[in-house]
């Protein structure tokens, strides 16, 4: 007999109980800030260019030329350059801090270990995919409306990708929650 997805992702061998909110508080914020100085400890690290120019910066490039191959964009390290203007990726503008509260939201919620980290690991994909959408958006509006690049950098892009994955992270534990107690009244 075949199981269901959600049934595989739900299965636990043991019942599980919430944790208290203040505990998953301090283990979010605790998670969090060891990711985060983890990664500021790598600033200037192969790691680091690693990240920003391999992992960000070269696919956003791949994809701005498969859209617009007459712009002739290259990836340089965190740059993207193309004749009439391109943009540099910093640290923070790859993705790693939404990344990292992700993984701090995930490690602060009791659910079975396979919805963990199935949810995590699409979750992380999803900040990718949304950051590079970002980044090839921002390369754009830089290159022909350079006057709305600071209000969609520093304010619209940010809101809209952390609205995204906390809207993820919110079904995705709480459809955990339901899965969790099996026994729980249905409203019809």
């Amino acid at each position: 007999m075949s199981e269901s997805f959600d049934q595989f992702l739900s299965r636990t061998d043991s019942p599980q109980k919430p944790l208290p909110t203040w505990v998953s508080a301090l283990v979010f914020l605790s998670v969090f800030f060891i990711l985060q100085m983890t990664y500021d400890a790598c600033r200037g690290s192969d790691f680091e260019h690693f990240i920003l120019g391999d992992l960000t910066v070269a696919p956003t490039a791949a994809v701005i030329d498969f859209l617009t191959p007459a712009v002739h964009v290259k990836a340089l390290g965190n740059q993207l350059i193309a004749p009439g203007g391109g943009i540099t990726v910093l640290k923070g503008c790859e993705g790693t801090e939404i990344m990292f509260m992700l993984m701090a939201a995930f490690a602060a919620v009791v659910m079975p270990w396979r919805r963990r980290l199935t949810g995590l690991g699409l979750g992380i994909l999803l900040v990718f995919c949304i950051n590079q959408v970002r980044l090839v958006t921002l390369f754009y509006v830089y290159r022909s409306e350079p006057s709305l690049f600071n209000l969609l950098h520093g304010t619209v892009a940010p809101i809209v990708l952390i609205l995204c994955i906390a809207l993820y992270a919110l079904y995705w534990m709480g459809d955990s929650r339901e899965i969790a107690q099996p026994n729980a009244p249905t409203t019809p």
